[in-house]
């Protein structure tokens, strides 16, 4: 019987697997070879146009590893007026932007509507549920520009300010959940992005 002298190697010792490399291998050839390309500001955006020449699973391989972190966005322009936390006896789970009646309201990030209309306390609320499993609530619109169901880009006006529901004057009351069921203090949420109030 023969020992073969070839050494094992453990897996502390080996080289990244090939699987494990494979995505950032496919999108540095696909947008070497002018497939896909990235954008500076606001990142690339990824579908099955995007990349003709790839076949379905390098597609999202693609998309997956050039698109880079999500995009978000302020809400409204206007004064910050309310922060999250105690108030008037009870919890106020956001925080409030003022502006006249008709200022628009921005969705934060990328997602899909999953309430607008009318809902108690808010005069009429949009809530959208985020690719990142996220919920943002907007509420006290004097107008809505988008449906149930509507797929929603960050930065694409979605509603007009207004003073309907529970509310002392025209402002957004606007909520962040990001394990899409429990409200946080949407300050830090948004500091973490690069955007201050």
């Amino acid at each position: 019987m023969r020992l073969s002298t070839s050494r094992r190697t453990t897996g502390r010792h080996r080289k990244p697997s090939t699987l494990a490399t494979a995505p950032r291998r496919i999108a540095v050839a696909a947008v070497t070879a002018g497939l896909a390309t990235t954008g500076i500001a606001g990142g690339a955006t990824a579908s099955a146009q995007t990349f003709p020449g790839l076949s379905s699973t390098a597609t999202e391989l693609v998309s997956q590893t050039v698109q880079g972190p999500a995009t978000t966005v302020r809400p409204a322009e206007g004064t910050f007026t309310s922060g999250y936390g105690p108030r008037w006896g009870t919890m106020h789970s956001g925080i409030d932007i003022a502006n006249t009646i008709g200022t628009p309201i921005l969705a934060v990030m990328n997602g899909t509507v999953i309430d607008s209309g009318p809902a108690s306390g808010y005069g009429q609320w949009i809530r959208i549920k985020h690719d990142d499993g996220s919920v943002s609530v907007y509420g006290h619109m004097a107008s809505l520009y988008v449906s149930v169901g509507e797929r929603v880009a960050a930065g694409q006006t979605i509603a007009g300010m207004g003073n309907l529901g529970f509310s002392t004057g025209s402002h957004l009351h606007f909520e962040i959940h990001p394990d899409g069921a429990t409200p946080v203090d949407p300050v830090p949420w948004f500091n973490a992005r690069g955007i201050y109030f």
